[in-house]
């Protein structure tokens, strides 16, 4: 009969840790042991005390070291590692400074973005419940961009007929204009909110009753900094003031509307707004009770029963806890489907949910209340940084593989040593993180100087980006570091580890093959280059094309002062008498800058489909003022029945079935709004009134004169010395209307700033084909240093021999050469065809012709040059001396 075993896992654990040195005897005594409990206690009891003292002998004295028999001082292992990768840093400075400078450029633009993330991230973070909180989103149709905005019945309909809604809140735009205290006005922009505003949005209020502070018709709360613009230091709670509406967006777009007196308003609380970032824009909340009263005397239109109505809404919604977003929007299509099933033109309209979380960044949705970057634009944006640092990584590999040779013999002598290939890897990763670390140090030099240039910006106006470092930015930064310093360095690594050692100390093996991995590295960096140089060019044309772009009127020395609500033959009269005023004209919004207007007109003979036409209201000065030339007819009339007669420019002929100017002087047309007939009289050249993006062609346009609605002066001054003419006409605004600051843009920087957003583009491409083309020269620049570097001898013994300057640099520079050419052959064709798919969706586009491919590739092939000249002239020049006295 065979004695009892323990068990076998437990005793093959045991023999897997243990010293080798202590094994068997320590064995023996467990072997002898569980045969005596097997005889006092039975097989069971004795395999779990074996199992147990298995356990109990897991201890540090015990236990066998990581590799063999030897114990290894941890501690002195790595801090040998890091002083022969600072010693070797500093051995190679050239090598070393083009891996860290390379790395660090490229560095500072991947942590200027995660800074931008981080920012957008730190959005709504403040509303403790966020994670239950939820933005409905409406789409008309399928496959249609959704909207932020939704029906207005929509927020109490939710929380009365859903249970797993614990409430809901909606935000109506639309309130917007000047509120007044005593002697003192400021204009206030936001939105009617609902009573059960703070217990969903938990904005700070520090006045007030949260509870109570929207329930009361006419009840206003207020940021804190417009309560220190309207009161001071008094308490706000509980005063009065004089609300005028003048249609004011949260956007800050001008909007003015002749001031409507909406009466008294009581300030109920105070919203510190320097405490929070949020994804709402606002300077006050009005309660959604007031809203019935200004129905009632017809001063805001009224959609609290309209489904079909989704432009002015929006609606956030709290669940109940444990209810997930699934059941919401299970929840929302059915609601979609039963109000909208006789809806005609809605019956695809869909409701969906949007958490807090992912309201910024996010998609591209209709009716944000804020001007953002898409979340796609930062796809964009990371996709190009990733680019340039992968290009800066394969610097590091590249030169890394090349000096291998001049490591072999170190590699050999610890691997004969007995150092095992995780040892060498351990090494070659710990000078790549030493690298990458210094690397991050001067990117955040970098950093400061790159955020600088960002935040000056054009658009960074509408989108406010902070870019504050924080702890946790911080360690994101320590972490991409590492993973950059392990990415570049883990193909040197494995490659320079795994040589054998007889190998290595003969040193017989070459570092590349003819087209070996350098080569195509370096190749694939100029042609990205290239493709990065070509396209900022394309860009930086097709902004000048919008910059020098003829609309056929004259902005020059013309300046747009916004009315403010004022009225307009008053503030007219008034400026049109300033010294250096040459004349003043008046507009509903200023043409070509992206607002526009549409009026349908029928003709009241045969009664066919309304034509839709642009429709721009002006005074009977406008046309003049912008040199646009009448060639039939004449201008609008200045007095009388204005609204009765109308302009039209070459490109409504045709659309209103006339074939001359002549033709249509005369005709009479109705308006699908029952206004009327209205007579033309007159008929103007083309000029462009719309976005240079928004098409090729003059949109048809019809020109009244209806005073009621103008929102802008264009004032003519002469030329010279604009500022004193400025002054002068803020003196005259400032006795007009004291209460609102002057304001004035010139025409021409209006046309520009519709344009700057492509500006921006070309300073931030342009900006990363730099980055693209240094990061590229400094890897050429590497190779060839190297390379001259191996030849010196060869050099030396070719001038002996009587070899030519001129020669030994054509020698020297040819295999660079064929890779510049080479780059340029794959990338021209490339920056032609990438360039050519996003120019053709673009209206008023450029012609992208091969001279700009051409440029482009002359300015690589001059900076590869101007590179490899720098190395190859320098050791052509050497004296052959130097270079063979230790022969």
């Amino acid at each position: 009969m065979s004695s009892p075993k323990p068990p076998y896992w437990a005793l093959k654990l045991f023999r897997w840790y243990c010293h080798p040195d202590l094994r068997s005897p320590i064995e023996g005594d467990l072997m002898e042991l569980y045969e005596e409990r097997v005889q006092a206690s039975g097989k069971r009891m004795a395999d779990w005390k074996f199992i147990r003292d298995i356990l109990l002998l897991l201890r540090k004295d015990i236990i066998k070291p990581a590799e063999g028999t030897h114990r290894i001082n941890t501690y002195g292992m790595f801090k040998n590692y890091f002083k022969v990768g600072i010693r070797n840093i500093l051995k190679y400075k050239a090598f070393s400074f083009i891996n860290i400078f390379g790395l660090a450029m490229a560095m500072s633009v991947c942590m200027l973005i995660i800074l931008m993330l981080a920012d957008q991230k730190g959005y709504d973070q403040f509303h403790k419940k966020k994670d239950r909180i939820y933005r409905i989103l409406g789409t008309p149709e399928k496959g249609s961009t959704p909207y932020a905005t939704v029906p207005f019945p929509l927020s109490e309909t939710l929380k009365n007929e859903y249970p797993i809604i614990e409430n809901s809140v909606l935000l109506r735009r639309g309130f917007g204009g000047d509120a007044t205290y005593n002697d003192k006005t400021t204009d206030l922009r936001g939105y009617f909110a609902s009573e059960s505003l703070f217990e969903i949005l938990e904005f700070p209020l520090i006045k007030g009753n949260k509870n109570t502070a929207l329930s009361a018709p006419n009840s206003i709360v207020i940021t804190s900094s417009k309560a220190y613009q309207l009161f001071n230091t008094e308490n706000p709670v509980g005063k009065h003031v004089q609300f005028s509406d003048r249609g004011l967006s949260v956007m800050d777009l001008e909007g003015d509307q002749p001031p409507v007196d909406w009466g008294v308003f009581t300030i109920t609380g105070v919203i510190d707004n320097s405490s929070f970032k949020s994804h709402l824009k606002f300077d006050a909340f009005a309660s959604s009770s007031t809203l019935p009263l200004l129905y009632k005397e017809s001063l805001f239109p009224d959609i609290s029963q309209q489904w079909e109505s989704y432009w002015s809404t929006y609606t956030y919604v709290l669940l109940k806890e444990d209810v997930e977003q699934e059941q919401l929007d299970i929840a929302l299509a059915e609601l979609s489907a039963r109000k909208y099933k006789e809806h005609e033109g809605l019956e695809d309209y869909m409701l969906k949910s949007q958490n807090m979380a992912s309201l910024t960044p996010g998609g591209i949705i209709n009716n944000e209340p804020v001007f953002r970057l898409p979340m796609m634009a930062y796809y964009i944006l990371s996709g190009l940084a990733l680019i340039i640092m992968i290009m800066a990584c394969l610097n590091y590999t590249n030169l890394s593989i090349a000096r291998a040779l001049t490591r072999m013999r170190e590699i050999g002598v610890r691997k004969v040593n007995g150092a095992t290939r995780s040892n060498l890897i351990f090494q070659f990763l710990t000078e790549s993180l030493i690298t990458a670390l210094f690397s991050l140090l001067l990117a955040m030099l970098m950093l400061f100087f790159t955020k600088e240039a960002f935040m000056d910006l054009w658009f960074n106006q509408y989108l406010n980006f902070d870019l504050q470092s924080t702890p946790l930015v911080l360690m994101v930064f320590m972490g991409m570091t590492c993973l950059i310093g392990i990415f570049a360095g883990i193909y040197p690594a494995l490659f320079l580890s795994k040589k054998l050692p007889v190998k290595a100390l003969k040193n017989t093996e070459n570092s590349t093959s003819k087209w070996g991995m350098q080569k195509v590295l370096n190749i694939t960096q100029f042609v990205v280059s290239l493709l990065f140089i070509v396209t900022s060019m394309v860009i930086y044309k097709q902004f000048q094309h919008y910059a020098n772009f003829e609309y056929g009127f004259d902005a020059e020395n013309i300046v747009n002062i916004p009315l403010q609500s004022n009225d307009y033959e008053i503030v007219r009269n008034e400026l049109s008498t300033t010294p250096g005023v040459v004349a003043v004209s008046a507009c509903e919004y200023i043409p070509a800058t992206g607002t526009t207007d549409v009026t349908n007109l029928i003709n009241p003979e045969n009664k066919e489909e309304p034509i839709t036409l642009l429709h721009m209201k002006v005074n009977e000065a406008f046309l003049t003022n912008i040199d646009v030339k009448i060639i039939a007819g004449e201008g609008l009339p200045a007095t009388g029945q204005t609204d009765r007669f109308f302009v039209i420019n070459e490109s409504a002929l045709s659309k209103l079935g006339y074939e001359n100017p002549h033709e249509a002087i005369g005709q009479m047309w109705a308006t699908e709004e029952n206004q009327g007939e209205k007579k033309i009289v007159g008929v103007v050249e083309d000029f462009r009134n719309t976005l240079l993006l928004n098409g090729d062609d003059v949109r048809p346009t019809a020109f009244t004169n209806d005073p009621s609605d103008f929102n802008f002066l264009n004032v003519r001054i002469t030329e010279g010395n604009p500022q004193t003419v400025l002054a002068e006409l803020e003196r005259k605004w400032n006795t007009i209307d004291p209460q609102h600051a002057f304001r004035y843009d010139f025409f021409t920087n209006e046309l520009a700033n519709t344009n700057m957003f492509i500006f921006d583009i070309v300073s931030i491409i342009g900006y990363l084909s730099t980055l693209a083309i240094l990061i590229a020269c400094l890897g050429m620049l590497g190779m060839a240093t190297y390379s001259t570097e191996r030849r010196t001898k060869e050099i030396g013994i070719r001038k002996v021999l009587g070899a030519e300057e001129l020669k030994i640099v054509l020698l020297l520079s040819r295999s660079f050469l064929k890779l510049l050419f080479v780059a340029v052959l794959i990338a021209a064709p490339l920056s032609y065809f990438i360039n050519n798919l996003w120019l053709e969706n673009l209206a008023n586009r450029i012609e992208l012709g091969f001279g700009t491919i051409a440029m482009g590739s002359f300015t690589l092939l001059f900076l590869g040059l101007l590179t490899i000249g720098s190395q190859t002239i320098r050791a052509a020049r050497q004296n052959p001396v130097e270079s063979l006295k230790d022969e």
